[in-house]
């Protein structure tokens, strides 16, 4: 599961790292604390061209009759997002990029008591999630959302959360993004990343309550 996040790096290194061109209409908010139904960035690829966008987060599925559904949603599990009514048609051809700089997840400590944790890269400001995105119509509004596929826990993570994104390496971004590539490599991302990838920082409990949700 990945409940929260934060993306605080400045556009113009997002730009670097990621290789996509400007759009006028773009806008981007620094925010170290993201949840669900919240504006994000993304990265898509258009002829083979490279945008920013943004998404609301929680995937609206085209068949919705409620936007609502986009509060359960906000995941896909990657074993079975092949299967999913919701998610098997965005696999197929609107696969995007989310970037951040951690992602947050709490350890059980008792049955009252959470710890909860800032992963954050080991080596560089940036963790790349692996996303879907969906087009919804109300009325004559259409709603661009997104989700973010999980894996099963790396053995770092497996003491805090028994699920975790699926974080891809710079070097399959372009297999990710690209129309060209079959289900089976794609599917083959979509594995923890290895644990000396991530540090894992406890983060105080009121971090969140002083936060804006």
């Amino acid at each position: 599961m990945c409940g929260r996040f934060s993306l605080t790096e400045k556009l113009a290194e997002l730009q670097a790292h990621y290789e996509f061109e400007m759009r006028e209409e773009f806008s981007y908010e620094p925010n170290d604390n993201i949840s669900p139904s919240q504006q994000i960035m993304a990265v898509v690829e258009v002829d083979k061209i490279r945008y920013p966008v943004q998404f609301r987060w929680g995937l609206i599925p085209p068949f919705a009759k409620d936007e609502k559904i986009g509060y359960k949603t906000f995941n896909a599990r990657s074993e079975t997002v092949q299967q999913k009514p919701s998610f098997r048609k965005a696999f197929q051809k609107k696969r995007c990029l989310i970037p951040a700089d951690s992602f947050y997840e709490w350890q059980k400590l008792s049955s009252k008591e959470k710890q909860p944790f800032a992963i954050k890269p080991a080596s560089n400001n940036i963790l790349t999630f692996a996303g879907l995105w969906e087009s919804w119509h109300k009325g004559n509004e259409v709603i661009r959302s997104c989700t973010i596929l999980t894996t099963r826990p790396n053995s770092k993570m497996e003491s805090i959360h028994d699920r975790m994104p699926v974080i891809l390496k710079e070097d399959d971004y372009q297999s990710w993004l690209s129309a060209d590539t079959n289900a089976d490599e794609l599917q083959s991302l979509l594995q923890p990343c290895r644990d000396e990838y991530l540090t894992l920082d406890p983060v105080p409990n009121d971090f969140f309550k002083r936060k804006k949700a």
